[in-house]
């Protein structure tokens, strides 16, 4: 089954993948900025494995969605990704997030202070 979901990018939902195709300058931003984040980050903390990236399309590996974060989960990934240490930082939201086994994934990391601010 395949679903969509949109805001600066549209999100398609396959079995396996997800694929966030930009639909403004913020989402392509976005887009970029997981790359990069993913590139510095991925042995470090838990972020939602990064098949490729191609123009500011990302395509990522789909995880099991969530209800609610502890806490404990979002004060951990701030400490060890400076980079979402800042106001209006959205990793309280659930929709962020997605679980493997007892594991809590960031699925949305492209967004920056810089890029928040955009908003």
């Amino acid at each position: 089954m395949i679903s969509f979901k949109c805001s600066t990018r549209l999100v398609v939902v396959f079995n396996n993948v997800v694929v966030k195709i930009p639909i403004s300058r913020r989402g392509y931003l976005q887009g970029l900025n997981e790359k990069k984040i993913w590139d510095k980050y991925k042995n470090i903390t838990s972020l939602a494995e990064l098949k490729w990236v191609c123009m500011g399309i990302v395509c990522q590996k789909r995880y099991a969605t969530v209800e609610s974060i502890p806490t404990r989960v979002i004060k951990r990934i701030k400490s060890k990704v400076p980079e979402f240490n800042f106001d209006n930082c959205d990793l309280r939201n659930p929709q962020n997030w997605g679980i493997e086994g007892k594991t809590y994934i960031l699925l949305d990391y492209g967004v920056n202070s810089y890029i928040a601010s955009l908003y």
